[in-house]
């Protein structure tokens, strides 16, 4: 009995070795040579950096890893656990907003000797996990191992969106980013970062948002994520729930505005209590139960789904109950003032007498102190446009002498003028034959340059601050 025990023990040693060793070959290293954009100097490119990250192999012979680990490279290499060499890689898809990205490596033999690691679905609260990556302060493979904490929605490393997110107790250091998390030899989640000032808090992508990423790209475009395009408020006064004919239920959120191009648009009417998003019942506070005793925002219902599918629906109107569904297509993506924009892409600009004036967009909004409401193309002024533009900073000269101190202002009107877009703001500018050329913020302060002042001084200005243009070479056009 005490042999066949003890063979049976080191069966289950050799078993786990296996395990961890099958791992272990599916594990690289990426090194990265980056240079992102500058936004506050937009004529220039940032400083270029290098970084390490941690990658992993999956069917089709492809490297996934987080978005940024990769973002903005200009020179990619990989390296295979127990190897000296390194590879030449490239990206072939990212996806910002859910923080990640495939890249591949050209040279065959690469994928040598290497296993796809496998998906699991979402963890339960307490199950061990193992992250694999290579942290900073060393070069060799690191395991570290702890719990999961909880699953919610919150907001991602790159953008504002808020998605599903897992946290752990294990050790998430720089360097583990883009690395698996393991839990009974399969992946559960995406290592992407710690937090700071805390000690073993840890976050991961978990395998619902990345199936959806690699989902989406088979047809070899990304498309991301549909959107339902509403603004609401929690439902929790009885009094108001009792007025809209919901009292008797916990259910039910206040739809205060459908935004354009939203797929509920002259469907839902502000006013509506929306109860409902296929089977899942939303509570007064926004949220589902996306399984037992377990809630999250009920965006959860539509990241699960794709472009093309059908989405149900339920609602309260008029104390009476309805009930439909929508198709969510690409082509309507709701409309915001905040326009979405690519770290991969130059920022857009036009320089006027040293006032640096760049479209508003997510990425901008995410650095800087600009803070918006959700509901911001109702704020006075800003009706009738589909883009803001914003005064970045002053870059300080005789022509702009008073003005050296504003920055991140959002710009409404040119001499009186309103804009509908960025290009048309450059274009009131550039055409414009007055003396004088007054910019009327959304606080309502004013800057007014000498127009033949600033013909002057601009090649000078640009001179001085190394400025080749005063444009972006995306709306070149216009001065022509």
């Amino acid at each position: 009995m005490k042999k066949i025990f003890l063979m049976l023990f080191f069966l289950v040693l050799l078993q786990i070795s296996y395990g961890t060793d099958k791992i272990k070959s599916s594990i690289v290293k990426i090194y990265s040579t980056h240079q992102q954009y500058d936004y506050r100097s937009p004529w220039q490119n940032g400083s270029d950096y290098n970084s390490t990250s941690t990658g992993f192999i999956v069917d089709g012979n492809r490297i996934l890893t987080n978005a940024h680990a990769v973002l903005s490279n200009r020179f990619l290499q990989v390296r295979k656990e127990g190897e000296s060499k390194k590879y030449k890689a490239s990206v072939e898809f990212i996806s910002e907003e859910y923080d990640l990205a495939l890249i591949k490596v050209e040279e065959p033999g690469f994928f040598n000797g290497t296993v796809p690691l496998k998906f699991s679905g979402i963890p339960m609260n307490r199950d061990k996990v193992a992250i694999y990556g290579y942290p900073m302060g060393g070069d060799k493979l690191s395991i570290t191992e702890g719990i999961v904490s909880r699953i919610e929605h919150s907001k991602y490393t790159l953008t504002t969106e808020k998605f599903l997110i897992g946290q752990t107790d294990a050790a998430i250091n720089p360097g583990n980013s883009g690395g698996p998390v393991i839990s009974k030899g399969k992946i559960v989640g995406v290592a992407f970062s710690g937090l700071l000032g805390a000690d073993n808090i840890g976050y991961f992508i978990p395998t619902p948002i990345v199936e959806h990423f690699l989902n989406d790209i088979k047809d070899g475009n990304y498309d991301g994520m549909p959107k339902l395009g509403i603004i609401w408020s929690e439902l929790e006064s009885p009094s108001h729930r009792k007025m809209l004919g919901v009292e008797n239920t916990s259910t039910g959120i206040l739809i205060k505005k459908i935004k354009k191009n939203s797929p509920f648009e002259d469907i839902l009417k502000k006013g509506d209590v929306l109860l409902k998003l296929d089977n899942y019942p939303i509570e007064y506070d926004g949220t589902v139960e996306f399984r037992k005793n377990e809630r999250t925002d009920f965006n959860y219902v539509v990241q699960n789904k794709n472009f093309g599918e059908f989405l149900r629906y339920e609602v309260m109107r008029d104390r009476k109950k309805v009930s439909g569904e929508i198709k969510l297509t690409k082509d309507k993506i709701p409309f915001d003032l905040i326009k979405n924009s690519s770290f991969e892409e130059p920022p857009t600009y036009f320089i006027y007498g040293g006032l640096i004036f760049e479209p508003l967009t997510d990425i901008y909004i995410n650095n800087s102190p600009i803070k918006l409401p959700e509901d911001v193309d109702s704020i006075q002024g800003l009706q009738n446009k589909t883009e803001l533009v914003v005064l970045v900073r002053v870059l300080s000269d005789d022509v702009n002498i008073g003005y050296n101190n504003y920055y991140d202002a959002i710009i409404t009107r040119v001499n009186g003028e309103s804009y509908t877009d960025f290009r048309d703001f450059v274009r009131i500018v550039k055409t414009s034959d007055e003396q004088f050329m007054k910019f009327e913020d959304i606080d309502g302060n004013e800057i007014v340059l000498d127009t033949r002042q600033v013909e002057k001084r601009n090649p000078e200005i640009f001179q001085n601050y190394s400025i080749d243009r005063e444009m972006s070479a995306d709306i070149l056009d216009i001065s022509r």
